[in-house]
């Protein structure tokens, strides 16, 4: 097991944690996560979407 530290934006984490509570009940967030990385890596898809978020993201930050 391995524990870890992540920055996310507030708005960000705050807009996942209400959804996690919405669709799975409380204290799931970590679990919504562990199930976030599985498909990630199991799921060619999701990787390419992921690139295309990253690019759009850092064309955002470049702007700011």
């Amino acid at each position: 097991m391995v524990k870890t530290t992540i920055d996310i934006d507030d708005e960000r984490w705050k807009r996942f944690s209400i959804k996690v509570i919405e669709d799975y009940g409380g204290r799931k967030k970590n679990d919504v996560i562990e199930g976030l990385v599985e498909v990630f890596l199991k799921d060619p898809k999701v990787a390419e979407g992921l690139q295309n978020w990253l690019k759009n993201e850092k064309k955002r930050q470049a702007k700011e």
